[in-house]
Parts: structure tokens; C-alpha cells; sequence
């Protein structure tokens, strides 16, 4: 066991990217590591409860990833997340003049401050992706580029992004690095937070990556029990990021109507559930209930295609309905459809009687649900929590031996 260490986490303050953080630093914790976490108030109970000393980031990350529905805001959006996620420095380099840390660990949003740390305070660095990787033959910029028209690469904006990069870089004392390895990595070792099996070219990927899968959360618990009666479940949700349309809910409400179906919608805390209107006796609609415990009964989990909900739907083996809404989660949706895990639908075209009859479809096929429970076995093989303690730790005492031959 590798001696007790400090770790810094640098995650991205979203629900997705922090839900398979959090266990891993619960690990490192029970293994007698010190962990200081960054975060954003929504978070810091939950990073306390697992052990680690939350430090505020002290700026608003909300918008460090927009959505990108055309070329111009693709061709925009690599200069604001830099800018945004650049504004985190001030809090950490305070906290690093108070302590510096064995390993710094960061979440591939904030791969320009992570990076720049990292070189500039000459620590090892672990990159953490909660989506799908990227490399030499897999390029997740480039997959979002293939959902609308192609950026120009001549664009204003891109080349403010290399201008502002390097002179961040020049600010920092790390003028000498070039800025196309800082901004691939170079030979950065990622942790990515899926499988090897659903990352889209994945035996591509060489020792720069380990696929742990998601980390395993809480059992389940008792809070949500299927009614009496048997009737197969299907669970709802639009995620956390685009969960904003009640129209959606309702239309889901509308589909199994009547059906011997019981529905659990799962709204988020941007509709009400009262607006949803009266619903059918046989669907529920909650702002908030655990996935964890209603995944277990499910037949099918319709979503949004975000990778912590596909996730969930594939730790506990039930078969999913994407429907994407942003690129990444059309890049998702493509590989549910690619390995045969459920179906894809198109949410400007989603309709009562489609969503009851995919629905239907899904849960009958006997081939998707072989597909999905393989793919199970893939998630839980992965190793989670432990195998990414693992890693870390193997990161720290690889810099303690290099530290020791100098």
C-alpha cells in the first residue's frame, strides 16, 4: 500500500462529473490518503461527507460548457471554456502556497488550468474524462463537429483561443512549452469514468488510459418501491442539464395513459411537478427520487443520453431510450445504437404513441437485453473505485521512485 499522500481534485461542478468522483475520493480517504476537493457549493456536503476538505473554486462554472447548436458556437466555445475554466487559479494556487500536494488530479473540462499547474508546480497530474475519451483515432471535437455545419477553421474566435492560450502560458513562466503539446497532453494518463467496451474505438486506446467504468454508488435503499401488481417500470429523466421541458414530461404521461405500465418521471428542480397537471393514476412525477432505487425494477430507462444517466441504466442492467439533446449525448446515443443497448429517438419529432411503442419494443427484446447484461458484466469488471484508487496510487509511488533516482 502506497504511503498516505495529499491529493488534490480539480473536478468540474456538475452532477456528472462529480457523482464518479466522489466514491473514488471516499476510497482514497478509507485508505488513510489526505484528499483536498474543489468545488462549488452545490457540492460541499456531499465532498465532506466523503471525507475530503472542500475548497470553494471561488468563481462560476455554470457556463464553462455551453451548448454548441451551430458552427459559430462551436467555433466559440473552445475561447469561453478557457477563459472560464482558467479563472479557477487564483483559488488553487492559494491553496497550493498553504500545501502542495503529492498528485493533482483534474477533470478533462479543466484540462488548462489543470495542466498549467501541473507544469508550472512540476507535480504528476492524472486527467479524469466522466464522457467518452479522445485520441489519435477518436476525436471527440471532431464527432461534435459532425452534428451541424463545419467550423471554420479560420474562425476569429479560434484564433483568439491560441493567442489567449499562449499568453496564459507566458503569464504562468511556462513560455518555453509549445502550445500543441499543452493543449493534447502529450503523454497524459487519463482515468475515464466507462468501460473500454462503450468507448467508441476503444482497443485504440493505449497505457494513457485506463477505463474503470462508473463507480459504484449506494445500494438501494428503501425510499421507492414498485406498487403492487406487477406492472413493468420505466423510468424518465432529462438529466440535469436539460431538463427544462415540461412538455417532454407530459407527453411521457400522455404515452401510458391507461397502459399497464407504472412511470416514474424524475424532473430535476426546473419543473414543478404540479405543472405537469393531473397525471394518470399509473405515473409519478418527482423532482427528485434516487435511480438507484427504482433501476432495479426497471424494464426500460428513457433519458437524455447523458454518460452518468447511460451509466446508471448499464451498472444495474436495464435497457435504454436516448433521446439527445446536446453533442456528446448524440455521440452517446450513437454508440447505444452502435452496440444494440435499447434505441434512439429524436427529440423534435418524439411523440405519445412513438415513446409508448419503443418502449414496448425495448423491453420485449430478448437480444438487447443479452446485449445490455454483457455489458453490465463489462461495467462491474471495470473496477470502479477501487481499480482508480488503484491507479492514483500507482501514480504517486511511480512520482516517489522518480523523485528518489534525482
Amino acid at each position: 500500500m502506497t504511503a498516505a499522500r495529499h491529493l488534490v481534485f480539480l473536478p468540474y461542478p456538475a452532477y456528472g462529473h462529480m457523482t464518479p468522483v466522489l466514491p473514488v475520493v471516499a476510497e482514497l480517504v478509507r485508505r488513510g490518503h489526505r484528499v483536498t476537493c474543489f468545488t462549488s457549493g452545490e457540492f460541499t456536503a456531499r465532498v465532506a461527507a466523503a471525507g475530503a476538505r472542500p475548497v470553494a473554486y471561488g468563481c462560476d462554472l455554470s457556463t464553462a460548457q455551453p451548448d454548441i447548436t451551430n458552427a459559430e458556437e462551436a467555433a466559440r466555445a473552445p475561447l469561453d471554456l478557457l477563459e472560464q475554466s482558467m479563472a479557477v487559479l487564483p483559488a488553487v494556487e492559494r491553496a497550493f502556497a498553504r500545501s502542495t500536494p503529492d498528485l493533482l488530479v483534474y477533470d478533462t473540462t479543466l484540462w488548462a488550468p489543470g495542466r498549467l499547474l501541473a507544469a508550472k508546480e512540476q507535480l504528476p497530474a492524472v486527467q479524469l474524462s466522466a464522457t467518452v475519451a479522445s485520441n489519435e483515432h477518436f476525436s471527440l471535437t471532431a464527432e461534435n463537429q459532425t452534428f451541424g455545419e463545419a467550423v471554420d477553421p479560420a474562425h476569429p474566435a479560434i484564433a483568439r483561443f491560441v493567442t489567449r492560450l499562449g499568453e496564459h502560458l507566458r503569464d504562468h513562466g511556462l513560455g518555453a512549452l509549445t502550445l500543441e503539446e499543452f493543449f493534447t497532453g502529450g503523454d497524459e494518463f487519463t482515468l475515464v469514468f466507462l468501460p473500454r467496451a462503450f468507448q467508441p474505438a476503444g482497443d485504440t486506446f493505449d497505457e494513457r488510459f485506463t477505463f474503470v467504468g462508473p463507480p459504484a454508488g449506494p445500494p438501494p435503499s428503501p425510499s421507492w418501491r414498485p406498487p403492487s401488481g406487477g406492472r413493468p417500470v420505466v423510468l424518465i429523466t432529462l438529466g440535469t442539464t436539460v431538463n427544462d421541458r415540461p412538455g417532454f414530461f407530459r407527453t411521457c404521461a400522455e404515452a401510458f395513459a391507461g397502459r399497464p405500465w407504472q412511470v416514474v418521471l424524475t424532473l430535476g428542480n426546473r419543473v414543478d411537478p404540479a405543472a405537469l397537471g393531473p397525471l394518470p393514476s399509473n405515473v409519478e412525477a418527482h423532482r427528485w427520487v434516487s435511480h438507484a432505487d427504482v433501476l432495479p425494477h426497471c424494464s426500460v430507462f428513457l433519458c437524455q443520453g447523458g454518460m452518468g444517466s447511460l451509466m446508471e441504466a448499464l451498472q444495474f442492467g436495464v435497457p435504454v431510450i436516448a433521446v439527445p439533446h446536446h453533442p456528446e449525448q448524440h455521440i452517446n446515443a450513437r454508440q447505444v445504437r452502435r452496440i444494440g443497448l435499447g434505441a434512439v429517438l429524436d427529440k423534435e419529432t418524439v411523440t405519445a404513441p412513438l415513446i409508448r411503442d419503443t418502449v414496448t419494443a425495448v423491453a420485449a427484446d430478448e437480444a438487447v437485453r443479452r446485449r445490455v447484461q454483457a455489458m453490465q458484466r463489462e461495467v462491474h469488471a471495470a473496477g470502479g473505485a477501487v481499480r482508480a484508487a488503484d491507479e492514483l496510487e500507482a501514480r504517486l509511488a511511480a512520482a516517489s521512485a522518480e523523485g528518489n533516482r534525482k
